[in-house]
């Protein structure tokens, strides 16, 4: 008899968060920072609306890393202008800083 089991794998999306930089220099120090503090991040361009400025940068990450990002880059003075929450929909959602 043979058995045979069959596993459903479920696509879940994990939400991000998008930290706006002033400068491609800062969006470095800063992904390099959380890099060594073991939260993965990734250099972007933020998208047309979250800036006022048309060369801004941003570090994305995961939204689950958002407290612990944030204790980071504030240990080091490295801290993002703002926080933006990637909603489901697509859209975006501002965190604001305490």
């Amino acid at each position: 008899m043979r058995l045979s089991h069959t596993l459903l794998w479920e696509a879940v999306e994990l939400q991000n968060c998008l930290l706006l930089c002033r400068s491609i220099t800062h969006a470095q120090r800063m992904s390099a920072a959380l890099e060594r503090a073991g939260v993965r991040a990734w250099i972007t361009r933020p998208p047309l609306g979250l800036t006022n400025k048309g060369c801004g940068y941003a570090v994305r990450i995961s939204a689950q890393d958002q407290e612990r990002a944030m204790r980071e880059l504030s240990l080091v003075r490295l801290l993002p202008e703002r926080v933006f929450l990637v909603t489901d929909d697509g859209g975006y959602r501002e965190i604001y800083l305490r």
